[in-house]
């Protein structure tokens, strides 16, 4: 075989030329495998960046959401704290001579400037405005003119509990003036008692947002007030800045809360979350650069790459190895032509093996079961996610999503939340094989019973979730009752007989939070069931 070889080439460098610039077989199966591993590899890859980068998104967002949240109720914890201190020492000062004595007074604002870190300073007047008595960890009047004379007048005019907006400070930046009305035993008004809080003390920077203002994915966090000013913001430069054109802002200004992206006024990207805190009429947000998301991934992709090049290297090596094992039959066909055409008396006829042809087709078949392979794994990995594996229903994490969806989309809809009467009585008389049989075939009814624009969904056991998209609370409660007829009047394999109850909510008409939907529906049901079961409650 290698003098055939030999003298093929021989024959083919001999000539005039006539194979120069021609593509070898050799070569054309290789480099039509390397290139379907290549394309294969390099949509992997791209596929996996994207789904990735989808991945990383939401986690933050909801990341977002969470520590926006847990601000705002800090920010909650912080005034009613502070509205229940005010609210103490007030009862201190109902003897009248309290208030005329400003040693007395002083003792007694000692006692509620230590009692809490929050106040930078503590003061009380009287009726007429006078502040009688100062503290601000010694006891003087040094401090006084610090207090804004329109908001103690405020203040005053309230004779209740109040809180001013957030006021640039003459020393401090920005601050919070606070206080509460002193009555007497008779109800005669005797002034207030009140403590400036400045909102860049270490106290109350680090009881909102604890020890790191920004965290290892450069998330950062900070508060407007109902005028879309800053009131906190980890670059100081921007404090009590106005910031009416921002968007989200506008969103919060309308008291709403949520998730989104958002391009700045600079190009720059954000994944941001903001909570509406309705105690203070703050917002609260909380955002992580895009850049982060990309360098995430890039070092996804990098380590990805190292992992993956020495097993694309040796594949490359195998199928060259491949490709010169494949072509060796036509090879030795064509210097057998080769030396036909100059010696034909001497040329013998090969035997044509057809497992060299058999092999090429095999690798073909390999190769598109290959790819048929990586495609079913891909629509496995998306039913997983995505699908009840029981029902064939879509899951809870698909039903939250869409829910989500639906709500930031401001769109219309209905909720049925679905429930099999007396279902645990199933799986202990007839077992849970008898109780997955009529999950599925409840599953089944509900599916083929909505209609194509209507969603179906496994929420957990044997409850169900149905989406009804632009229905009014007519139509939806004959949906309700269409499917609660239907599942009763199935005659299942086992012979049990299965009944459903039904509690539902329509938003916008009874709400627009997701949340708040799922507890109407919640309580919808259970009064269903406590009217008997099988039946609709919205």
């Amino acid at each position: 075989m290698r003098k055939s070889e030999g003298d093929g080439s021989a024959v083919r460098n001999g000539k005039s030329g006539r194979t120069k610039g021609r593509i070898t077989l050799r070569a054309l199966f290789a480099g039509l495998m390397i290139f379907t591993f290549s394309m294969t590899l390099i949509i992997t890859l791209f596929a996996s960046y994207r789904s990735e980068q989808q991945l990383l998104e939401a986690r933050t967002l909801e990341t977002n959401s969470r520590e926006a949240q847990r601000i705002a109720e800090s920010v909650d914890l912080l005034f009613d704290s502070i509205d229940r201190s005010l609210r103490t020492f007030a009862g201190e000062f109902i003897h009248d001579q309290k208030l005329k004595s400003s040693a007395e007074a002083s003792r007694t604002l000692r006692l509620l400037y230590e009692s809490t870190d929050y106040y930078a300073e503590v003061f009380v007047a009287n009726p007429d405005g006078k502040v009688v008595a100062a503290y601000s960890g010694e006891p003087s009047d040094s401090r006084i003119n610090n207090i804004e004379a329109s908001l103690l007048k405020q203040a005053m005019r309230v004779r209740g509990s109040f809180q001013s907006l957030p006021y640039r400070d003459a020393q401090s930046g920005m601050a919070i003036l606070s206080t509460d009305a002193i009555y007497a035993e008779d109800g005669t008004y005797q002034g207030v008692v009140g403590g400036i809080l400045h909102m860049e003390s270490d106290i109350i920077r680090d009881g909102l947002f604890g020890n790191r203002t920004i965290d290892e994915q450069n998330s950062f966090a900070y508060i407007v007030n109902e005028q879309a000013t800053l009131i906190y913001h980890t670059d100081p430069a921007r404090q009590s800045e106005d910031i009416n054109s921002n968007q989200v802002i506008s969103d919060l200004s309308q008291g709403r809360s949520g998730k989104q992206k958002w391009t700045s006024e600079t190009d720059q990207r954000y994944l941001v979350a903001y909570t509406y805190s309705h105690t203070t009429n703050w917002g609260i947000l909380v955002q992580t650069p895009n850049r982060w998301i990309s360098e995430q991934q890039n070092e996804q992709l990098r380590r990805t790459l190292f992992v993956v090049l020495v097993p694309f290297f040796i594949l490359v090596i195998t199928t060259l190895w491949l490709a010169d094992r494949i072509a060796a039959p036509f090879v030795s066909l064509t210097n057998f032509v080769a030396r036909a055409a100059e010696r034909p008396q001497d040329a013998a006829i090969p035997t044509v093996r057809r497992h060299w042809n058999r092999e090429v087709d095999l690798l073909s078949g390999a190769v598109m079961r290959t790819v048929q392979e990586m495609k079913r794994q891909n629509r496995d990995l998306s039913d997983f996610a995505w699908k009840d594996s029981l029902t064939g229903l879509l899951n809870r994490r698909a039903i939250d999503e869409t829910l989500q969806k639906l709500e930031g989309d401001n769109r219309h809809f209905a909720l049925l939340l679905i429930d099999i009467d007396y279902f645990k009585s199933v799986n202990d008389r007839y077992g849970h094989a008898a109780g997955d049989t009529v999950l599925r075939e409840v599953a089944h009814i509900l599916e083929h019973t909505i209609s194509s624009r209507d969603l179906c969904g496994r929420y957990g056991g044997e409850e169900f979730v149905v989406i009804l998209p632009d229905l009014s609370l007519q139509e939806t409660y004959q949906v309700a009752e269409r499917l609660r007829v239907a599942v009763a009047a199935h005659e299942n394999e086992l012979g049990i007989p299965v009944t459903l109850s039904i509690g539902g909510a329509v938003s916008p008409m009874q709400s627009t939070q997701v949340d708040e939907l799922l507890k109407l529906a919640d309580r919808a049901l259970y009064r269903a069931k406590e009217r008997g079961r099988n039946t609709v409650v919205l």
